[in-house]
């Protein structure tokens, strides 16, 4: 599961001001993937995607600004990942799921 420290380390970000803000992204990420795939369970997957979104969010606060296709292909690739990959079954890093 991403928490701040996580979402913090990987945005290479090391000072408190922002840490309501990437809170807020953290949440926002999981109810985007929840949308996006009926349901959450914590994974190394889920939060691969959770730190896309969380970085991709954290660098266009504008509130105008465009999805990059690399950024729209990685999180729909993960989301498909989620969405049709079944309990039970190995994943690419081999741990049944």
């Amino acid at each position: 599961m991403v928490d701040l420290k996580k979402a913090k380390a990987y945005l290479r970000i090391d000072y408190e001001d922002d840490d309501e803000f990437i809170n807020s992204l953290i949440t926002a990420s999981m109810i985007y993937l929840k949308n996006s795939c009926g349901e959450f369970n914590s994974n190394e997957l889920t939060d691969l995607a959770q730190l896309i979104l969380i970085e991709h969010w954290n660098d266009n606060r504008s509130l105008i600004g465009s999805v990059t296709e690399a950024i729209k292909h990685s999180v729909d690739a993960i989301i498909f990942q989620i969405r049709y990959c079944k309990d039970g079954e190995e994943n690419e890093s081999g741990k049944i799921e």
